[in-house]
């Protein structure tokens, strides 16, 4: 198998030298996929979200709220996505998605990574790498079209040298087409139309005159309009909403970024890198009662750090500084209006030491200190208006401690334990009354094997983990709440192997179990329930196989257990439990590759969650039934 390196914890390492446990994704952009949360979520102890971002081992990773419940407290979610080193805008709902076209390499690492990753990492992190320039000429164009509503992809890509020292790169790609969802009766506009558009160039610079520095400067811009809810209601899986409870809504949201990363490599040990970003971020939608929402954000990201990793030697380590603000502005007619200001500011450190053949240690912390003010006004320029005011400051400590044992040249076996947390905040319940509620932390022990066998034919990785949480954050009524306890435990394990030359088979396991052990007076009746999203079992399974003459044909499913989609483990909030098998097959020449799928070969229904409204009234959020596809893709240069 060739080597996989792991760029998530700010130090490039193998994946046999990680006992984090992550899942390490390549060729994502080969075609039947059209959102990168699609595969990582196929991955052990990870679940789709009906609000787009995964959760891992039992813990939500959207956080405790969603959609209103997030507008007026200004919660945070508990897993974090960069793309490019810059985070993505979380404000209750998966507004702008991040597509699959021209990545690189996705990462899920499962667990806490407070300690190199900060903030909104307490279930773990997804990181996303985009290719970048080259100085050779490449290009690649794509033409795809789907079933299902008849939805059309159209991507291309080029990069190549602008001189001996510069290279650029540009890749665009836009979708159109109708969600899987269909919305009896008239409105305005179509319910369930989409329209994607993303476009990211790159520019490259390595000057001779300088040998080891390079400087990168990433623009990319992204936009979403149309349907992005996917909720019915009746039988759920005649795919369709009536809009009796829960309006049609159309979006309008767009994503801008503008980063630039500056590299170099002072000597054969020493390393430094500079990354400054800005975003601007607008979330925009309205519903078919003609409500209108707009929530504008302004972000700004600097990180500096600086690698110590020679070619021989007992000690390797990193040393960070990272500092992040950002401005919220939210516009919801006369039902709601915030602005949110936050800033933080964090100095990081990690480093591996060397005890002697076999052992070696790992110490690692993060000291961060960050400022939210939040102002949140209810029924805004009407008689009557509630306000509720928020500004607090935190200086958290956040360490980390391994040991690693070389127990063969092939098998690596690790243990560790780690600190993360999630920030408290206030907000406004359905009777208008302000609360606040509190910081979640949780201490995670893990421990870790890696292994490659059969002259590195066959990777195995696995990971057990028991995780205790404090202040854990659940909604309860209309009110976000601390529950004084809880735990979760598993075990995850991942196998890759190259049968032959042509055939190379994949397969994760996810054990999970998870518990409230503690519950305050006003809630005695959680204590003992399962955490929301928690399924005892996932199972991943794939297979890429080669033909003659160029043929190829390829296949996953991924199990998901039974979970509860509310802390409170109501009977009516009951998901999960499904099975999803996906299959594709098609011609590669050096030039094309001809590509058809079915994605939900057995039309299973799927669902993520499900919720009672208003007391008596079920509805769910639900996956794509049955999808046939077909992507045509041509190489240039």
């Amino acid at each position: 198998m060739p080597t996989v390196t792991v760029t998530g914890e700010k130090l490039k390492r193998s994946l046999k030298d990680t006992s984090t446990a992550v899942t390490v994704i390549r060729d994502m952009d080969k075609g039947g996929e059209n959102s990168v949360y699609d595969s990582v979520a196929a991955t052990p102890n990870a679940t789709h979200n009906g609000a787009g971002i995964i959760n891992i081992r039992g813990v939500e990773g959207t956080g405790p709220g969603t959609g209103y419940n997030t507008l007026v407290s200004g919660s945070r979610p508990r897993v974090s996505t960069t793309v490019d080193g810059m985070s993505e805008s979380w404000n209750g709902q998966r507004y702008v998605d991040v597509s699959p076209w021209d990545v690189e390499q996705v990462e899920v690492l499962r667990g806490p990574q407070s300690t190199t990753q900060g903030r909104n990492t307490l279930a773990g992190a997804i990181v996303v790498n985009t290719k970048d320039p080259s100085f050779d000429w490449e290009g690649a164009l794509r033409a795809g079209y789907e079933n299902k509503a008849g939805k059309s992809t159209l991507a291309g890509m080029v990069s190549g040298p602008i001189t001996d020292e510069l290279a650029f790169r540009v890749a665009a790609e836009g979708l159109s087409g109708h969600s899987y969802i269909s919305y009896p009766g008239s409105t305005p506009w179509d319910p369930s139309e989409l329209k994607h558009s993303s476009a990211r160039g790159k520019l490259l610079w390595k000057p001779s005159a300088l040998p080891g520095f390079s400087a990168k400067l990433t623009v990319a811009h992204r936009k979403n309009k149309g349907e992005y809810l996917n909720y019915v209601d009746g039988n759920y899986f005649d795919y369709a909403n009536s809009r009796k409870w829960i309006k049609a809504r159309y979006q309008d949201s767009f994503n801008n970024t503008v980063s630039t990363d500056l590299q170099y490599q002072l000597n054969d040990a020493w390393s430094a890198q500079l990354l400054l970003g800005h975003a601007d971020n607008v979330s925009a939608f309205v519903d078919s009662s003609d409500f209108r929402m707009r929530l504008d954000e302004k972000s700004n990201t600097a990180e500096a750090r600086l690698n110590y990793a020679p070619q021989s030697g007992r000690l390797s380590g990193v040393m960070g500084v990272y500092y992040y603000d950002r401005d919220q502005d939210m516009d919801a007619q006369t039902s709601v209006a915030a602005k949110d200001k936050l800033k933080t500011q964090a100095i990081y450190g990690e480093a591996t030491l060397v005890l002697n053949d076999k052992w070696s240690l790992n110490l690692g912390s993060r000291v961060e200190r960050e400022r939210q003010r939040r102002n949140t006004t209810l029924q805004p320029g009407l008689a009557g208006q509630k306000q509720a005011a928020y500004d607090i400051a935190e200086t958290l400590f956040l360490p980390k401690a391994g040991l690693s044992y070389k127990y063969s040249p092939d098998t690596t076996l690790g243990f560790s334990v780690r600190k993360g947390y999630n920030a408290g905040g206030s907000g406004l319940d359905n009777s208008d009354q302000y609360y606040t509620y509190d910081k979640e932390e949780v201490t995670a022990y893990e421990a870790s094997s890696r292994s490659s066998l059969l002259d590195q034919r066959l990777d195995l990785n696995a990971n057990a983990f028991f995780n205790q949480y404090t202040g854990y954050q659940a909604i309860l009524g209309s009110r976000f709440t601390n529950i004084p306890k809880g735990e979760s435990y598993g075990l995850e394990l991942e196998a890759k192997a190259r049968v032959t030359p042509r055939l190379t088979l994949s397969a994760g396991l996810g054990l999970l179990d998870t518990k409230v052990t503690a519950s305050d007076a006003a809630n005695p009746g959680i204590q003992g329930n399962q955490f929301n999203y928690a399924p005892h079992l996932t199972v991943n399974l794939g297979f890429k196989q080669r033909l003659d003459h160029g043929l190829f044909v390829g296949g996953s499913l991924n199990r998901v257990g039974r979970y509860y989609s509310d802390i409170s483990n109501s009977p009516s909030g009951a998901a999960g439990d499904y099975t999803v098998a996906n299959l594709n097959a098609g011609y590669e020449s050096a030039r094309w590759t001809v590509r058809g799928y079915v994605n939900n070969l057995s039309n299973q229904g799927v669902l993520y969650s499900q919720v009672n409204v208003r007391g008596n009234y079920l509805v769910g959020v639900i996956g794509a039934p049955r999808t046939v596809g077909l992507s045509v893709d041509y190489r240039f240069y």
